[in-house]
């Protein structure tokens, strides 16, 4: 009797830690941690998480390419509308990209297109100046394998991806 109390107490204890360890590994994931890129030229910021990679700066300095190891790759930058492209046809222009568009919404000056490409997500945003010169871009696209790993990260780029218009 007095071992099956044991074995009992040991199993809470053991239980208990796991609990714990579970609970502090998912707070270190729901935790990652930022830092902000400006591109002077174009005028925007956006905020990346710190464990990414970046490619080198494009000899025009348009802006730039982040990466992590699992297949993310977040692209940012600005692009002067040479070609005087409505709003609207640059968002069409931008869906032929998609195998499947699941998400659009635009506004006047703004527009989010998400869906599939090949066995990737796409998350895109883009914002058009108010003198209609400039696209502002952001590119995110990460294996859907990923998608609940990746929300947190798509969500924060979007909301901190605010160009001076």
């Amino acid at each position: 009797m007095r071992l099956k109390k044991q074995n009992h107490s040991i199993r809470k204890i053991i239980g208990s830690f796991t609990i714990f360890i579970l609970v502090f590994v998912a707070q270190a994931n729901a935790q990652q941690a930022y830092t902000k890129y400006c591109n002077a030229r174009y005028g925007f910021c956006i905020e990346y998480p710190v464990n990414f990679g970046k490619e080198p700066a494009p000899t025009n300095n348009d802006g730039r390419v982040f990466y992590d190891n699992e297949g993310c790759s977040m692209r940012v930058y600005g692009s002067y509308n040479a070609l005087e492209h409505s709003f609207k046809a640059e968002m069409r222009d931008e869906e032929k990209g998609f195998d499947i568009v699941t998400y659009r919404t635009s506004k006047s000056n703004w527009y989010v297109l998400s869906g599939y490409k090949d066995d990737d997500i796409v998350y895109i945003k883009t914002y058009m100046s108010r003198d209609k010169s400039i696209f502002y871009h952001l590119r995110i696209s990460y294996p859907a394998k990923f998608k609940t790993e990746y929300n947190e990260i798509v969500s924060k780029a979007s909301k901190s991806f605010n160009p001076v218009l």
